[in-house]
């Protein structure tokens, strides 16, 4: 604290000496620029093109952000996620009317879709859940990410993701947790996995043989065994495959804790690096010969966390010209004044006392340094241009600075610096709460010096939420008002999420948690992973503050690039914005070698949509056809019938938006690589519950057993052709006629975890449906026979009820091989014979992406009669409500019923307004 103190107390006065150097007055020298430029002539002030550029882009990509709210942080298997999704536009954080689709998918940790819904946004809101069956799901690190088809446009790293994990409360006799080591070899540093196995008693498993497999993918790298040490350890060197990533190789391990009795583990290998990354960053980033800079460092470790270093600053003679010492998650900074001719390195000492060379930037003779200092005391924000002597040998230099927030800007000028410091201040509340650039420009219009700043006004919502009393009995109402206010405490008009948890079951830690806050403002907007980001915003403080400003050294803005920005080329969407109404779009040709668009053809669109009536439309000038805002659930299927006159000799192409592939997980730190120790509390709940429901014979779920690896003979049963033994395929789906699916297509899309379902294009047929796992096209089988592309197209529409068996093989090797790659093989009742044989060009299936279906959370009413006393609860949510509207008047009363978990109660309330003013809230209250 002393540190943060000190540094904060420095800068204040560096800012107040170059204040009294400067004989520049601010409202002599700056305006705010009111963008309503429409043309910008070629010889144009800078600042005006600088503008206008950014108005362009504002106006031509309006820049939309998701916010997923969940119940909880993490889930048992057979809970139900459950979240509300606000979308946001541009700088201001409106509810976005530009989107009318919101897409939400469930990722496992080895980068596979494991569950993907499409759900309408009205008024810039949505909501949603995925339920986590026991039969499907397994334990591990998941990731829930959201995004429109607009944001497409701008990537993937702009998504809402974040990293959720999912446990299992099924006690497993084996525990198991990865951690890492580094061995240097020569000039290489090798790096060896290092497993730890336990008992459930958390007693180690000694002397213990294991088979280990290092895969890439489907590819196994290397096969081995070894023997558990006393500490029950096995280390294992890792080897890289083809792409030569840590972060692609997964770890499948077989430990035999009794003869015959093998236990499976597996373990996606998460690596950022192979050791300690220190990086310095001068502010706005060069270092200048003879001016003295701020120099911000961040140091990470190997698992993508802050390490807490500290060291020296050495010169070319080796004298010590700064001390550092990380302040927060191996952050901080030091001042430094470099001198022309020398270089400089740091002294880096490790937490365990080793240390490392790391060379500083090298510093240039002529150029500036632009410092910012938001003094929160104050509501100021206080600017700084030095600029070297040989910057200025020339005379004054017309500069011009820019600050934009969110593509809007907020404050430009051009001044002429003739003085090596110039200094001025801006009022922080003329600036939005959230993350503002300062870029200083040449006279020629290119940026020279950048920094970004945060900015934590007072002006967002003012929520307050209250109970009767803070201490309830179980299974008592609760009555909770919620009141929301202006930042000057006019109450105003909301939308908000509520949960209620038992928090003694789930244990948060409040700094780690994504929130409503912390992602419109913070994540959305900056470069890489981000620890802790809610430290930021839970209780602002002077220290909370000064860390938060040594983030934004270390962490760059990531909306645009400049150079790309100010450029002549104008922006072009690969991805229209998705309305809530779809249109189904495509081409009629004809069957030459080289297809020709068929003007005046017929097209007729008929669903499986019982009231629907059949749709005609005929084709343009260029073949083109077009049926216009239909509202598409996920049931909804099209067949479209295309002619010319009486002749059926046409192929009807239909236009498909490509389904988004899985990114890389862009929070590989926050892995849990040991979740028993972390969901412990979650974990007795669950298996409580069990207990009780089992007692009193009302448990409903499935028992799922500990995944273990038994030897014994198979009964065969023998097809044609691709021939699986029971029991040898990753998993084995039989039809169970309760399930209520349309065709073998949704079955298959519901119960193949990990597999997902794409267009794709084929020499014979255009655009049909193939399954693939892990971004590899699969083999399809129906009764032992490889289909042909055409043939797997007609096989989705059948029933589900007329298939006995599927098959999915992703890593037996040997089945694979067989196959041809990984596959899924289908077991009819009635065999082949009942597929259509020949492709009819002229008739398209079509299975567009509708919209799915939100569950409404039940919670009980224990006033009413007929509650059975002697059925627990012990639900961790107590209360979900997505859809709670504040009126004019700011207030809204809720109720909900205590579970009978006893202990702290947590209630979070996060919401919106129109304005787009953001609100956050937590309040707890006890259950005895």
């Amino acid at each position: 604290m002393k540190l943060t103190q000190s540094l904060k107390s420095a800068l204040k006065r560096s800012f107040k000496r170059a204040s009294k150097r400067s004989v520049i007055a601010l409202s002599l020298l700056f305006g705010v620029f009111i963008l309503t430029l429409s043309f910008v002539p070629k010889n144009a002030d800078p600042v005006e093109k600088i503008a206008a550029a950014l108005q362009r882009w504002a106006d031509t990509n309006p820049q939309e952000k998701v916010y997923l709210h969940t119940d909880k942080p993490y889930y048992i298997v057979g809970d139900t996620i459950w979240f509300k999704g606000y979308v946001t536009i541009g700088s201001k954080h409106q509810l976005s009317a530009l989107s009318g689709a919101l897409y939400v998918d469930l990722i496992s940790e080895t980068d596979s879709l494991t569950r993907s819904i499409k759900l309408p946004v009205i008024s810039g809101m949505s909501k949603g859940n995925f339920v986590l069956p026991d039969s499907s799901f397994k334990e591990g690190n998941y990731r829930l990410r959201g995004y429109t088809q607009w944001m497409r446009n701008a990537g993937p790293e702009y998504y809402f993701d974040k990293v959720i994990t999912i446990g299992n409360s099924i006690v497993d006799p084996v525990f198991a947790k990865i951690d890492y080591e580094y061995a240097k070899v020569g000039d290489k540093v090798s790096t060896l996995a290092v497993i730890t196995y336990t008992n459930e008693k958390g007693e180690p498993l000694m002397n213990k043989p294991v088979n280990y497999d290092i895969r890439e993918g489907y590819n196994s790298l290397h096969l081995d065994k070894k023997t558990t040490d006393a500490s029950g350890q096995i280390k294992i060197p890792l080897q890289l495959g083809k792409s030569g990533k840590l972060g692609d190789i997964n770890l499948v391990t077989k430990i035999e804790t009794a003869p015959k009795d093998l236990t499976l583990k597996k373990f996606a290998v998460k690596l950022v690096s192979t050791q300690t990354d220190v990086q310095f960053f001068p502010e706005s980033g060069s270092m200048v010969n003879g001016l003295r800079t701020r120099v911000a460092f961040k140091a990470t470790g190997t698992n993508g966390l802050g390490v807490p270093v500290k060291g020296v600053v050495l010169d070319n003679e080796n004298k010590e010209v700064a001390i550092f010492e990380a302040l927060h998650l191996g952050m901080g900074s030091f001042r430094l004044l470099p001198e022309a001719g020398k270089s400089y390195q740091a002294k880096v000492t490790y937490p365990d006392g080793s240390e490392n060379i790391v060379k500083l930037p090298s510093a240039i003779d002529n150029g500036y340094v632009l410092g910012v200092f938001n003094d929160a005391e104050t509501d100021t924000v206080l600017v700084r241009i030095n600029a070297s002597e040989a910057a200025l040998k020339n005379g004054a230099q017309q500069l011009s600075l820019v600050v934009q927030s969110g593509g809007a800007v907020f404050f430009a000028t051009t001044m002429p610096v003739n003085k090596t410091a110039v200094s001025f201040s801006i009022p922080a509340l003329d600036l939005p709460s959230g993350i503002v650039q300062f870029t200083l420009f040449s006279a020629t219009g290119t940026p020279i010096n950048e920094r970004i700043i945060f900015i934590q006004n007072k002006d967002q919502m003012d929520l307050k939420l209250s109970t009767a009393k803070k201490v309830y009995a179980a299974r008592e109402k609760v009555e909770l008002d919620l009141q929301a206010a202006d930042f000057e405490g006019k109450p105003i008009r909301g939308n908000f999420s509520v949960s209620v948890i038992s928090e003694d079951a789930v244990p948060i830690d409040e700094a780690k948690e994504s929130t409503i806050l912390s992602h419109i403002l913070l994540s959305s907007d900056i470069k890489g992973y981000i620890e802790q980001p809610n430290y930021y915003f839970t209780n602002p403080t002077p220290d909370t503050e000064a860390n938060l400003d040594l983030l934004m050294m270390t962490q760059g803005y990531r909306r645009f690039v400049w150079k790309d920005l100010i450029g002549e080329i104008p922006f072009h969407p690969k991805f229209k914005p998705e309305k809530l109404t779809m249109d189904i779009t495509g081409t009629l040709v004809n069957l030459a070698n080289k297809p020709v668009p068929i003007a005046g053809g017929n097209i007729l669109l008929l669903t499986n949509k019982l009231d629907a009536l059949p749709m005609d439309t005929v084709t343009d000038a260029n073949g083109r056809f077009k049926f216009s805002n239909l509202l598409v659930t996920s049931e909804i299927k099209f067949s479209v019938q295309g002619r010319r006159g009486k002749s059926d000799k046409v192929e009807v192409k239909m236009d498909k938006i490509r389904e988004e592939d899985v990114s890389p997980n862009p929070n590989i730190p926050d892995l849990s690589s040991d979740m028993r120790m972390v969901m412990q509390a979650s974990f007795e709940n669950s298996r409580r519950q069990d207990q009780e429901l089992t007692k009193n014979g009302q448990l409903g779920r499935t028992q799922q057993l500990k995944e273990v690896v038994i030897r014994a003979e198979k009964r065969k049963r023998v097809y044609t052709g691709l021939n699986i033994l029971d029991g040898h395929a990753d998993l084995t789906l039989r039809n169970d006629k309760t399930d209520n699916y349309l065709n073998l297509l949704d079955w298959l899309k519901f119960k193949l975890v990990g597999v997902i379902f794409k267009e794709t294009s084929d020499a014979e047929c255009y655009q049909i449906m193939m399954p693939f796992s892990r971004n590899e096209k699969m083999v399809v089988f129906v009764d032992g026979r490889k289909l042909t592309p055409c043939e797997t197209q007609d096989l989705w529409h059948i029933d589900p009820l007329d298939v006995e068996r599927v098959d999915m093989i992703r890593s037996n090797l040997a089945l694979m091989s067989m196959a041809g790659g990984p596959a899924i093989s289908i077991i009819t009742k009635r065999g082949i014979g009942q597929l259509r044989t020949t492709y009819n060009p002229s008739l398209a299936f079509f299975n567009p992406r509708g919209f799915d279906s939100a569950k409404e959370f039940y919670a009980p009413k224990y006033n009413n009669n007929g509650n059975d006393p002697r059925v627990p609860d012990l639900r961790t949510t107590i209360y979900w409500n997505p859809g709670v509207a504040v009126a004019q008047d700011g207030k809204v009363k809720l109720n909900f019923f205590n579970g009978d978990s006893k202990g702290k109660y947590r209630v979070v309330v996060e919401g919106i307004n129109a304005d787009g003013l953001l609100g956050r809230q937590v309040y707890r209250y006890e259950v005895k």
